[in-house]
This record gives structure tokens, sequence and C-alpha cells, in this order.
């Protein structure tokens, strides 16, 4: 009987007819290759094997699985049962479509795909659903084309693209403005990284890993067979009718930073309550991305074998996800966690790996120090003073501050404290920022300084610093500057002659 399946796997691979009817090709031509682990038939243990095809057929003597895998093995065809495959060593993969092959074969996916289909219709539907979403999180995109890049590079080296036909999901990342440290595959093939994550992690394998882990979650379907299982669930109107219903209102409110965003070189930050209101559990839940525990599982498995796939340290998730933890510990915060549940669900995922070793990496810590101090302008903007000052501190232990970071610290400072002490810490915090940043003024640095020799009654150092901000103040007028940072230079004009003219009565 064997010989007769031989021959029927072996039609299939040369796609003879006579046959079509009685087998289905689950999987396409593949070459996994392994090597047996004790002898099978007549071939000895050792003896290479490549995994050619995955073939559902029914043997009409045969009592089992259907599931064979058309395997060459000494350059001869032969089947194998699929409670035989344990008899097979699989080799680690040599290439990017090998190991996702692999990941297939392990996971039987094609199995999976076969018995459920791919929902095509319905994937249509989410990718319509996720198109809107995505335009609405154009409010709070992070625009930096250095940053984008850099994410984009570690993206693509993890990238499943093009492994399966039947799953044409162009795949990309994005940036969101977020003080959360969140990442999110939504189920057309779109993550999304917040900034708060690139401020919470230190090292490029931590990126990696949280990356490779949310593209596990995409090649394993989790997001459109959670969405499947949930509109099954419910009527089908009433649960796509709420999918964005708390987006569909929110008018996104840009947050400036006390109106002069362009003397600080920082672009606009938008709101938290914006941030908020699109990033929500609803549309999260909703898009198939509340993981269960045995998935987050499964994901972070093949994250690590991705990881070392790679020649990177697997220890990442481990590390990224400790310190996600430490985020919501200092925000006193264990449940509701948006992307991630709870502390808890996040421990059990550690305690599902390695051990979780601190990394830190000096290039990363570089490349993200003003992802950090534009998180820290936007807890500024929100005024979460004790946020903004941790942040800005994460950049002068790594010695990366800029004078931005110096003038959000003293923000910061004098937002909370009143006290000679302080006052006095602030004031050399600006002589530092007026230091770093040479011989291009920063022009806040001169307006925060005036208003913190005014809070320390110094109205005569107040007044000569006042009319050297005009100075700046003029020059930077005289370069041409567009319609609206005119506008801006123009009210900080009336301002400073409106103080000045206050010191010069007192």
């Amino acid at each position: 009987m064997k010989r007769l399946v031989t021959f029927v796997i072996l039609a299939v691979i040369l796609s003879t007819a006579g046959f079509a009817a009685k087998q289905k090709d689950l999987s396409g031509p593949i070459a996994i290759k392994g090597e047996l682990k004790q002898k099978y038939e007549n071939y000895p243990a050792g003896t290479p094997v490549v995994i050619r095809r995955v073939v559902k057929m029914k043997s009409t003597d045969k009592v089992g699985s259907d599931i064979f895998y058309a395997a060459e093995i000494n350059g001869m065809q032969i089947a194998v049962p699929e409670e035989d495959m344990k008899d097979i060593t699989i080799l680690p993969p040599e290439t990017d479509q090998e190991f996702w092959q692999q990941v297939y074969l392990k996971q039987h996916l094609y199995e999976y795909f076969n018995q459920n289909g791919y929902h095509t219709k319905l994937r249509r539907e989410v990718d319509e659903e996720c198109r809107d979403y995505l335009y609405k999180l154009e409010e709070i995109s992070y625009n930096d084309d250095f940053i984008t890049s850099y994410v984009q590079n570690i993206f693509a080296k993890l990238s499943a693209s093009g492994i399966d036909p039947n799953r044409d999901e162009p795949l990309n990342v994005r940036i969101i403005q977020s003080p959360e440290p969140d990442a999110y595959m939504l189920p057309n093939g779109t993550m999304l990284i917040s900034t708060g994550l690139l401020c919470t992690l230190d090292s490029e394998d931590e990126l990696a890993a949280i990356i490779a882990s949310e593209m596990s979650h995409f090649v394993l379907d989790h997001q459109i067979n959670n969405i499947y299982r949930a509109e099954r669930r419910a009527k089908r109107a009433a649960f796509w009718g709420t999918v964005l219903a708390v987006t569909a209102e929110v008018a996104l409110d840009v947050a400036y930073w006390d109106d002069d965003d362009t003397a600080l070189g920082i672009g606009a930050v938008a709101s938290i309550g914006s941030i908020a209101a699109l990033l929500n559990t609803n549309v999260i839940n909703r898009l198939g991305m509340k993981y269960k525990n045995n998935q987050e599982y499964s994901a972070d498995r093949i994250a690590r074998e991705l990881l070392v796939f790679r020649g990177m340290n697997p220890d990442g998730l481990s590390s990224a996800l400790a310190k996600v933890i430490g985020f919501y510990n200092i925000q006193n915060r264990a449940d509701n966690l948006l992307r991630y549940g709870s502390v808890d669900n996040l421990r059990k995922r550690i305690e599902k790996g390695e051990k979780a070793e601190n990394q830190s990496s000096r290039p990363y810590l570089k490349t993200m120090s003003d992802v950090v101090t534009f998180n820290a302008a936007m807890n500024m903007a929100d005024q979460r003073y004790e946020d903004a000052i941790r942040l800005i501190q994460k950049n002068l232990n790594n010695n990366l501050a800029s004078d931005h970071d110096y003038v959000i610290l003293v923000k910061s400072q004098m937002a909370l404290y009143n006290t000679e002490k302080v006052n006095e810490e602030c004031a050399a915090l600006l002589w530092k920022a007026r230091q770093l940043a040479g011989d291009s003024p920063n022009l806040d640095i001169y307006k925060q300084e005036i208003l913190l020799l005014m809070r320390m009654n110094k109205q005569s150092k107040a007044a000569s610093t006042l009319k050297e901000y005009l100075d700046l103040l003029s020059r930077y007028q005289a370069q041409g500057v567009e319609e609206e940072d005119k506008e801006w230079a123009n009210k900080e004009i009336g301002w400073a002659n409106q103080l000045l003219d206050k010191i010069s009565r007192l």
C-alpha cells in the first residue's frame, strides 16, 4: 500500500492528470530541509529529507490523518503520513522563505487554512475598516523621516511578506504619537508602533523582539480568527456598527507647547486626550488584537525563533516586556492596559520565555534621544510634568540631553516647585542649555530665563535678558520667515515689550 501512496504523491508533484479529484495540494511547492532521526523504511538515520508539499488525501484502507507530506529522500519521492513526521528533524532554515514555510508547517497553518478557509470577503471588509482607521490616525502620526526609516529597516528584516499567495496584504509600519509603550499589528498588515514604546526600550534587539512578536500574530492569523469568532457571536451589523464609533466624531485638537513650538524646533504634538480617543479598547478589541494568553505565547515563541534566525538576541523580548512592566509600575497601573491587558499577562509571557536580562545599546539610545524629547514635550503639553521629567532624565543619564531637554526640564520643575533651591537649579540648567545651543541660540531658553528671573525677583537682569530676546526676535524676523512664524515672532515681541515696560515702572 505504501508504494501506491508513493505513486499518488509523486503524481501530485508532477501535476499529472488522473488523481486531481482524489487529492488536494494544501501548500503549493515548498522546500523544507530536514533529516531522518532514525531508520525509516529502507533509509538510515541521518538521511537528508526535503519536504516538497503538504497534501490532503484519503486512502480507503488507511486509518488516521488524511494529511501527507510529499518528501524527497535520496532523489526518491515518498509520501510521509502526518504521524510519521516525528521521525524527521527539521533543519535550521537558510532563507526567509524557508523560515516562514517552516512556521506554516510546524504550526499546521496549511491544514488550518484548508479547513477554515481564508475568509476572503471578511479580509476585504476588515481592510476597509483598517484603512479608515489609519486615515484617522494620520492626525497623531509621528513625522520624522530618520526615525521612520530606522524602524522600517528593522521591520523589513523581520517581515513575512510573500509567504502565502492567498494573503496578499502589503506589510508596512507606521509610528504614532502616544505616551503608552504599545505596538499593534492590524489585520491588514500595518504595524503601529508608538513613540512611547521607542522611548521605553533601550536596544534595537528589544524593538526587533516586539516587532517579531506582533508579526507572528499576523502570520498565525490571530487577528482575523478573533474577528471571525467575535462576528459570529454577535449580529453582524451590530458588530461592525460599533468598531469605529468612538473615533467617528473625535475632533483632534493639536496642542502647541506654550504656543512657541517654532522656537523649540519641535513640531506640534497631539493632545494626549485625542490620542486616547483614537487608541481605545473598543477599536483594538474589535480589530482582533485582544489576544488570548495561548495566542501570546505562541507568537512569542515564534518571535524568539525569528530573532535567532536573524542573528538577534531572543532575550530581547523578555527584556522589552520587563521594561513595559516598569513603565506601568511607575504609572501605578496594573490592569486595563490597552494592548497588553494587564501587567500580570506581561509577567506570564516573560515566564514562558527566558530570564529578563536588562539590555541596553548606546547606538539605539542615541537614535531615539529625539523621540524621548518629543514624548517629554507631549507630556509637558498635557501638564504631566513628572512624566516629562522622567523622560528627560533618561537622556541626561545617557549623556544625550539637548538644549531642548534642559528647557523642558526647567519648565516642568518650575510648574511643580517654587523654592530657592529649585530656582537656582533651574538657572544652572538654563545656563547649560545656552552652552549646548552654542552659536544657534534657542529663543525658548531666553524666554524661560526671563520667566525664572522674574520669579526670583531679579528684575534688572530680566530686563537685560528681555533686550537680548527682542534683538534675537528681530533678527529672526529679518531672515524672511514664513507667515505663521512671523505671526509668532510678532506676538513674542509684543509680549516682551509689555513686560519690559512693566519692569521699568516697578
